[in-house]
């Protein structure tokens, strides 16, 4: 698969950022994305959703964490 640049474009609410990844995970990805059938740019966007949905559950259990361990040591 070959992941092209995206055309310098006005639309609305995008951004576009680039980012550095491993060779051979880049490699397995697009692999994944061709058996799939998904397009570069889904598979972009599955990264960053999927990624990003695993980042905000780990911060909100360490918020709540830490919330419980306040609440337990406020009560002793």
């Amino acid at each position: 698969m070959t992941i092209q640049t995206m055309p310098e474009t006005n639309a609305p609410k995008m951004t576009r950022i680039e980012i550095n990844v491993p060779t051979a995970l880049l490699a397995e990805a697009e692999d994944l994305a061709a058996i799939e059938g998904w397009k570069p740019a889904e598979l972009h966007r599955i990264f960053w959703e999927k990624g990003f949905a695993v980042h905000v559950e780990g911060s909100n259990k360490r918020l709540i964490n830490k919330s419980l361990r306040e609440k337990f040591s406020k009560s002793d």
